[in-house]
């Protein structure tokens, strides 16, 4: 047993007994997509959440960057950062807290795939040496018939079970037996043809079997794209201004190409599972917006929290401009010549509303004994 039968195994039960209470593949599908969206739910509603505390932080972290505004050196942009991850962590908030849900369905994803593809292992639940007697047979029938695929199914070479199903069929699933050495029936192995046999959802799309399989790859990137769109709209977005950037732009576009192209590779029922799971996660969305609206600010709230936000005094403001390197709180800007010398001397004995007029009589004396010397 592998660490991926963990996931797999489950998944299996679930697109099982789907089957069974729908006795369609493409509904079954339908039906297993629905119940691992509700089983995911609460990590929509984590990330909805975490969605809304970033936004609820927006005014606050737009005066902070406004505070250090124009300036590009590496040492001012890092201290910049570095206020603004401590305003996450005073507010209890963590930007990386949106991932899990992604995470964790790409693993679901690929343990689908598996699952798909070894229908006999995961679905109908036989073992190993079963799964290789079935094989054998297929051989056997084939090579007695003078098949030109035999050589496909010889025991020792790797057939994808789902073809193994197909071919079961074809032969007539009398001919082979299950765990128990009974005959296995029709009922019990899954069939992955639909509307009427005119689509076989264990194949792979191609062009060059020009069939109803290619909808499949269409309606991907037509629901793909409309899901993006429609998703953006009830998102709350960071950094709306990235969206008019050309590799966001390119972006949006890779993303659904990419999922065309994968759906050329793989069995047409994965492609129509991910069809499932776009539509329903868009649907989600919407649901949680509403459950957990982003909250919308206006120009005084802005105003306020630039008020809050501490800012810079005007000799780090003066440093702001003339400094290339620097900008530190903390630090005190040495005194220029010039602005030492615009500062009166005090003596002993002087307070500091008597040196300036002490400081002119000072410079008068001097200006005549320099006139006298002449």
């Amino acid at each position: 047993m592998s660490i991926w039968d963990i996931i797999n195994v489950p998944l299996g039960w679930i697109i099982k007994i789907s089957y069974q209470l729908t006795q369609n593949y493409a509904v079954a599908l339908l039906l297993f997509a629905v119940v691992l969206q509700v089983l995911l739910f609460p990590l929509g509603i984590k990330q909805q959440k975490n969605s809304v505390k970033q936004a609820s932080l927006r005014p606050k972290e737009t005066a902070i960057r406004k505070k250090y505004a124009g300036r590009t050196d590496q040492v001012t942009q890092q201290k910049m950062n570095q206020e603004i991850m401590d305003l996450y962590q005073r507010e209890n908030f963590n930007p990386m807290g949106g991932c899990l849900p992604l995470l964790i369905q790409m693993p679901i994803l690929f343990s689908l795939y598996n699952v798909v593809v070894s229908p006999l292992k995961y679905v109908c639940g036989y073992a190993t040496e079963t799964i290789t007697n079935i094989q054998a047979k297929i051989y056997e029938l084939l090579s007695a018939a003078g098949a030109a695929d035999a050589e496909k199914f010889a025991e020792g070479v790797s057939a994808r079970q789902i073809d193994l199903v197909t071919k079961m069929r074809e032969l007539g699933v009398s001919n082979f037996v299950g765990d128990n050495g009974e005959v296995i029936t029709e009922e019990v192995l899954p069939n992955f043809t639909v509307l009427g046999g005119t689509m076989d959802l264990s194949q792979v799309p191609s062009f060059n079997n020009f069939n109803l399989l290619l909808l499949i790859p269409l309606l991907t990137l037509v629901v793909t794209l409309g899901s993006q769109f429609i998703t953006r709209k009830f998102t709350y977005n960071p950094n709306p201004e990235a969206q008019q950037d050309t590799s966001m732009k390119i972006m949006m576009w890779s993303m659904p190409l990419l999922s065309v192209y994968i759906t050329f590779t793989i069995s047409a029922a994965i492609g129509l599972y991910w069809i499932y799971r776009n539509i329903l996660s868009t649907v989600q969305q919407i649901v949680l917006s509403k459950m957990f609206p982003v909250p919308k600010f206006t120009e005084e709230d802005y105003k306020a929290a630039e008020r809050e936000v501490k800012p810079l005094s005007k000799k780090q403001q003066k440093k702001q401009v003339r400094s290339l390197h620097r900008i530190d709180e903390d630090d005190d800007l040495p005194e220029t010549p010039k602005e030492k010398s615009d500062k009166p001397e005090l003596r002993e004995g002087v307070s500091a509303e008597e040196a300036p007029k002490l400081k002119e009589d000072d410079r008068k004396k001097n200006s005549g004994d320099n006139e006298n010397k002449e």
